[in-house]
């Protein structure tokens, strides 16, 4: 979770005295806020709010919080403000490596978007599978799923995400909508060989043990096939973003939730190129954010 993130909810909570006024405000789910507050008082081991079917009582706690955070984010704005005043321009050469396959062409799209922001600046992306390059490539910033720990490499989280079904029109018009997790072992589910999860997808805590007539290490070659009516793909939503805004692939068992998969951003320490470093990785957390597909 995102410290920020999830003060502004908060704060938001505070301000609209309930959870659902609090979701129409910031544009995201009830449920989604409701998490975020109770990872807060995990994190503070504190309760801020008294709740009751009728409204929400702040705790002394709750009170103490909103005040600190209240100021906290006159602070960030004092600080946009003046961010705004001093135009910056990026310039510089970075090289991008990426072992992260179903995300390659999400960073890509957004990488590209920075470089129309910033046309200074000069962009190598370099495309693996194998976490194990990050110790031969000469690269300055690596996307991988594996948290790895090298002495002259810095290792940080960017964000996470979860695995979803989606299947084509086609398919699901032929073949019937899953109605529960279970009801997929009754479905061709197309197979990612890459992982090691493999036929065991998980939804609501549960292994599910699917089956189906196609397979592929790539995650790209799998989504063709759903595209193409053949089965089920179980993947990330956001390597499947334009595919749903044109209504070609659709979500099914959308109740149902897989754990979080942590992305993570490597980078070895070169203090000419951290700042442009920084600069694209926050790009990418704002621009997830927006998207609102993606736990930060």
């Amino acid at each position: 979770m995102n410290l920020i993130e999830c003060l502004k909810s908060f704060v938001s909570v505070v301000e609209n005295n309930s959870f659902s006024a609090a979701s129409r405000v910031l544009n995201v789910s009830a449920s989604k806020i409701s998490k975020q507050i109770n990872w807060l008082e995990e994190e503070l081991n504190t309760s801020l709010f008294i709740r009751s079917t009728k409204q929400l009582i702040l705790t002394d706690s709750g009170k103490t919080l909103y005040e600190k955070a209240d100021h906290l984010f006159e602070g960030i704005n004092d600080i946009k403000s003046i961010a705004s005043t001093q135009e910056t321009q990026l310039n510089g050469k970075l090289s991008l490596y990426l072992t992260v396959s179903p995300a390659i062409p999400f960073f890509t799209s957004l990488s590209l978007e920075f470089m129309a922001i910033n046309p200074d600046i000069s962009l190598e992306i370099i495309a693996g599978s194998d976490h194990r390059n990050f110790l031969q490539y000469p690269f300055d910033l690596g996307i991988s799923f594996e948290p790895l720990r090298y002495l002259n490499l810095t290792c940080k989280k960017l964000f996470s995400v979860q695995r979803n079904v989606y299947g084509s029109k086609t398919y699901l018009t032929q073949h019937g909508e899953p109605k529960t997790a279970e009801d997929l072992v009754s479905h061709n589910c197309l197979i990612n060989t890459l992982y090691g999860l493999q036929n065991k997808w998980i939804l609501n805590n549960r292994i599910i043990h699917v089956h189906g007539n196609f397979q592929s290490n790539n995650a790209s070659i799998l989504k063709q096939a759903a595209l193409s009516g053949l089965g089920l793909i179980w993947a990330p939503s956001f390597t499947v973003m334009e595919e749903l805004k044109q209504q070609l692939l659709f979500p099914v068992l959308s109740q149902e939730t897989s754990p979080e998969i942590m992305l993570y951003a490597i980078y070895k320490n070169h203090k000419n190129k951290m700042y442009l470093i920084n600069q694209l990785l926050s790009f990418y957390c704002q621009k997830v954010n927006e998207l609102g597909i993606i736990d930060l």
